[in-house]
């Protein structure tokens, strides 16, 4: 090969590179999805009350034929806090969201739970952990 073709070769890979990085989506989202597209849109607080389930692999309540993933702290309590397993009767608040293409779910973001006639509650503030 000769000069004129490697400087050839090498700019065109060089961009091809460029490019490549270039589509990359380094914001993670934040900034390129149009408003209300792929974001959750969070209700005003619900309180739901029932048994504490192992639904598809997540932590869920099941009441008045909605199904409602638990979100949040709370699953970093199930096992710590006695008594507070799969079966356990509990009340729980927060926001929810609704699951797309799935009319009877929601994921709840659990802000307070109610477990044994102990209430907890869980910050939703830029001072608390948990937003």
């Amino acid at each position: 090969m000769n000069k004129t073709t490697r400087v050839f070769m090498f700019a065109f890979i060089s961009l091809l590179c460029a490019g490549s990085l270039w589509a990359q989506d380094w914001s993670h989202g934040r900034g390129r999805i149009p408003a209300g597209h792929g974001r959750l849109v969070m209700s005003d607080p619900v309180i739901v009350n029932g048994n504490l389930q192992l639904i598809e692999g997540r932590i869920a309540i099941v009441s008045d034929g909605k199904t409602y993933y638990a979100n949040g702290p709370i699953q970093r309590l199930i096992g710590f806090v006695d008594g507070l397993q799969e079966g356990a009767a509990v009340r729980l608040e927060g926001p929810a969201t609704a699951i797309p293409f799935n009319t009877n779910a929601q994921f709840l973001w659990v802000t307070k739970l109610t477990f044994n006639g102990k209430t907890y509650d869980f910050p939703t503030t830029a001072e608390g952990y948990w937003l």
